[in-house]
């Protein structure tokens, strides 16, 4: 079942553009995360919500039942996790006791604790537990691992799995693409200037799962993606989604963004499958994307830097040898 569809979606604030194109479907018991900064996140979430509606384009909705946190709300810093949360347990009219699901959200030890005296992990729990009480069909929640320990990071999803128990739909936003990772089976960027962009992901045992190689023996054509390994998950990336890729300290680097992924591929190997993507050597350590290159800086008859649309500041350089070769491909 479908829940909200954005068609076209843009959002101003203050005569300025905070989001644009946005096209997304979330549907029942969909796990989606979406690369975007906290007040792309803040304008998404009122969008989602209700709160703002569209400066152009079209919200389509099967639900209000849409509850949202952002990273800076805070909590009741003078009351006990108990109390503070027994307010909200009548708030949302819920009917159980909470001492049913204080080792779901690992508060045990803190249940009488001053709110004020916990720590972040502790906080981020507390703040889960609250929204659980309003079983909301859709959360949507701003980087909830960012700042916590490991040990709360593996805390935090375990109680997260409960609440997705009662098929809770959540959206999640982070500036950082592993958070993404841990809280998402669907993962998006936005970008200003095309909107969302899905990245593919698989985990590895799928990969050699003998289910998904009975038809091994049958290959599309023209299908390439560059593979980085992040934890236990394989992510693929497509070649338009990569603005470079840089050598360090022997490493292949795909950079999207402000990030980069290793991946286990050499400079060699990656310009050889990526250039009838229209990938170039601009630099023994630089394989640039060319559609995203949108101006050739000359600052002296031997020094050449290519400048990225995408990212303004980002410079790379172009090799004196490779002047005459780019001028050949690109025709200029």
């Amino acid at each position: 079942m479908t829940l909200i569809t954005l068609e076209k979606v843009m959002k101003q604030k203050n005569n300025r553009i905070v989001l644009k194109d946005i096209d997304l479907i979330i549907k029942e018991k969909d796990q989606i995360g979406i690369k975007m900064t906290g007040e792309e996140s803040l304008a998404l979430f009122e969008l989602l919500s209700g709160e703002t509606t569209p400066s152009s384009g079209s919200i389509q909705r099967e639900t209000v039942s849409v509850l949202s946190e952002i990273r800076d709300d805070g909590l009741y810093d003078s009351l006990t996790v108990q109390s503070y949360l027994q307010i909200f347990k009548k708030i949302a009219d819920f009917e159980q006791p909470l001492e049913e699901y204080i080792a779901t959200f690992s508060l045990s030890d803190v249940w009488q604790t001053r709110i004020k005296r916990l720590t972040i992990d502790q906080k981020k729990r507390v703040s889960l537990f609250r929204v659980f009480l309003f079983s909301p069909v859709l959360l949507l929640i701003e980087s909830p691992l960012t700042n916590l320990t490991d040990e709360g990071i593996e805390l935090y999803l375990n109680a997260l799995a409960h609440l997705r128990l009662n098929n809770t739909t959540t959206l999640f936003t982070s500036f950082y693409i592993e958070e993404l990772l841990l809280l998402s089976t669907d993962i998006y960027r936005y970008n200003r200037l095309t909107g969302l962009d899905k990245t593919d992901l698989a985990v590895e045992a799928d990969l050699i799962s003998p289910d998904k190689n009975e038809n091994k023996g049958i290959k599309p054509n023209n299908v390439y993606k560059v593979s980085c390994k992040l934890a236990d998950k394989t992510i693929f990336f497509s070649p338009d989604e990569i603005d470079f890729i840089e050598s360090i300290n022997s490493v292949s680097n795909i950079r999207i963004g402000e990030e980069y992924f290793p991946t286990d591929l050499t400079m060699n190997e990656l310009e050889e499958k990526l250039a009838k993507f229209g990938f170039f050597r601009c630099h023994r350590s630089y394989l640039v994307n060319l559609q995203r290159v949108s101006e050739l800086v000359s600052y002296s008859k031997n020094s050449f830097t290519l400048i990225l649309k995408s990212n303004p500041k980002m410079k790379l350089p172009l090799s004196r040898t490779r002047l005459e070769d780019m001028k050949n491909l690109i025709g200029f």
